[in-house]
């Protein structure tokens, strides 16, 4: 059993000997990039190695999983818990975890590596790492490299792979199943590695190595264009196939709201016929009631003439019976002065005078007699205007039922008979009255059949009240049927405003799905634009242009070329210092001004 201080210094060779390892490779694979002048693949052995040594340092002291079936843990479970906190990360794992060929996690963490390394992120990660060592830390064990004072190194030694562009695809590799063995023997086999002198590269092998290598980059950038073109094609495909179900369902909805609103239209046109029948059966009684109401107006001012004459008439005998009765009684006082004469002056004839006393007894009980008849006349006159009296209040309640029965509109049908009937009676009674002026005698029997005849005609008033009591609970019925009708009618206008309305919503939402086509449209057409643009483009190889294309400033160590990820050309760092999204990758890449300034434009527009 070996003691802890045995244990500690192996320990600590074990780790010098990876800080070592990982400067040896990173020397190596920055001299053979180098003297390549181009992008590196998964295909070189130095990136090959410096993969199997980083993936080493991650590895290094990591603690076993916990359990039954405990195994081995993985350095992409550290990745995935400072993925947390550390959010560009985030979107790399996004990417891996849609990876499908991957199953591993060490496939995962291997494919992390790579696109760190193509993103130039490597050193940030690692320096983040550090910043964070307390996340980690329960994670590994005490000795290991990332938890020592040697791990700050490795961000530095980091840093210079970010001179080298490397193109690799992740889909073409099976990193779950790669031997992870580092070759001790590419440092070991020409002596030290600084006093071997690097071999010569000849320009030819160089030239055809960087045009392949420009080839496989297109390539791949090509492919990655059309991946994105696919998966957007497939989705606005399955969007237009949605607008499409639900125009089909929309139009089947208008024509059934179509067919509803000729439904309503045609109740509503039958509803105005028959609305405007019952205006003109309405319209027409109206008329006849106004015409029959002015033809009882003329009869009952012909009758009301009527009988303010045979009242006139009855004044002019009242006014000559009283005439009779003063000449009567002057002949009484004249007949009285000559008695009185006849006494003074024939005092002397007494039997003359008893004859004449006699005679004047009975001219007094004739006188008596005509005294009592002229009273007879008198009660019969005062019965006679008592009786006017009654017929002017009777005319006059007449002219209030007449008034109120034109407010109503009660009497339309059987009031022009009726009145006939009274215009008979009243000229039965005008000749009553008349052989009443004739002979005092048969005034009272005029006046008796008088009374019965208004009896009888203020029961056919009453019985034509009831009548025309029906007729106007009728009209009301009548009107309140053609209320309801015209409420219905309401209703149905109601119902027409609101399919209406829901035509209107329905027609909105079709010209709402018709600028979305149109919009799904215009980006398909973006897409087909974009492609022939990528197809357009071509990726500039580095040694044919020695100058911005831009600013027309030489290239030196210190002034590099950056390619335009749009247009494929190449630019100094002044010149290319935007990044825009591109339609080839989910993140933010390289774009020379005059590309962004297109493509900001473009999506102004």
């Amino acid at each position: 059993v070996p003691r802890v201080t045995d244990v500690d210094r192996f320990h600590v060779i074990e780790r010098k000997n990876l800080v070592h390892l990982l400067k040896l490779s990173i020397k190596n694979f920055i001299d053979f990039a180098l003297s390549l002048s181009c992008g590196l693949d998964e295909e070189d052995p130095s990136l090959y190695q410096l993969f199997v040594v980083l993936e080493q340092v991650l590895q290094h002291g990591l603690k076993d999983k916990n359990g039954l079936f405990s195994s081995r843990a993985d350095f992409f479970n550290v990745i995935q818990i400072l993925s947390r906190d550390i959010e560009w990360t985030k979107d790399l794992i996004e990417t891996i975890n849609n990876i499908s060929h991957l199953k591993t996690f060490v496939g995962r963490g291997r494919a992390f590596l790579r696109l760190m390394m193509i993103q130039k992120k490597t050193h940030i990660f690692f320096m983040e790492l550090m910043q964070n060592i307390e996340i980690i830390q329960p994670l590994y064990q005490p000795y290991a490299l990332l938890l020592s004072e040697d791990a700050h190194i490795i961000s530095g030694l980091l840093v210079g792979l970010n001179v080298i562009d490397c193109n690799l695809c992740l889909k073409e590799h099976d990193l779950d199943n790669l031997p992870q063995v580092i070759q001790l023997s590419r440092y070991l086999k020409d002596g030290n590695y600084l006093d071997v002198p690097s071999p010569p590269a000849s320009p030819q092998i160089d030239n055809h190595k960087q045009d392949y290598q420009n080839i496989l980059e297109q390539k791949s950038y090509v492919e990655e264009i059309n991946d994105k073109l696919r998966l957007d094609l497939q989705v606005l495909e399955k969007k237009t196939g949605m607008f499409q179900q639900d125009n089909e369902m929309l139009s089947r909805e208008v024509l059934n709201m179509k067919s509803v609103i000729e439904e309503l239209t045609r109740e509503r046109d039958c509803l105005r016929e028959r609305m405007e029948e019952s205006e003109d059966v309405f319209r027409k009684r109206m008329e006849v009631g106004q015409a029959d109401i002015e033809i009882e107006r003329q009869t009952y001012e012909a009758s009301r003439q009527g009988l303010n004459e045979l009242y006139l008439l009855a004044k002019e005998e009242l006014t000559t019976a009283n005439n009779k009765i003063t000449e009567l009684d002057k002949d009484i006082e004249i007949e009285r002065r000559i008695k009185s004469d006849l006494e003074k002056a024939n005092g002397l004839l007494e039997k003359e005078l008893h004859d004449k006393e006699d005679t004047i007894v009975a001219v007094r009980k004739q006188c008596g007699d005509v005294k009592k008849l002229n009273l007879n006349m008198l009660n019969k006159v005062q019965e006679t205007d008592k009786k006017l009296a009654e017929r002017d209040a009777s005319l006059k309640s007449l002219e209030v039922r007449s008034e109120h029965w034109s407010a109503e509109l009660s009497e339309i049908t059987q009031q022009n008979k009726e009145l006939q009937v009274e215009n008979e009676d009243l000229k039965r009674e005008m000749d009553i009255l008349k052989k009443r002026c004739t002979e005092l005698e048969s005034k009272l029997d005029s006046a008796q059949t008088a009374a019965s005849v208004e009896k009888e005609w203020r029961e056919n008033l009453q019985a034509q009240g009831v009548v025309n009591r029906e007729e106007i609970a009728k009209l009301r019925a009548e009107v309140t049927h053609v209320h309801d009708l015209k409420s219905a009618v309401k209703q149905y206008q109601r119902e027409n405003e609101d399919l209406r309305r829901s035509c209107r919503e329905q027609e909105t939402a079709l010209i709402e799905l018709g600028d979305h086509l149109s919009k799904s449209k215009v980006k398909a057409e973006e897409l087909k634009y974009n492609s022939e643009l990528a197809k357009d483009n071509k990726w500039v190889n580095d040694k044919e242009i020695e100058n911005c294309q831009k600013c027309s400033k030489s290239f030196s160590v210190s002034r590099r070329r950056h390619h335009c990820r749009n247009c494929g050309g190449i630019f100094c760092h002044q010149c290319s210092d935007n990044t825009m999204p591109l339609p080839s990758s989910a993140r933010p890449l390289r774009v020379c001004d005059g590309c962004s300034e297109a493509l900001l434009q473009r999506a102004q527009t």
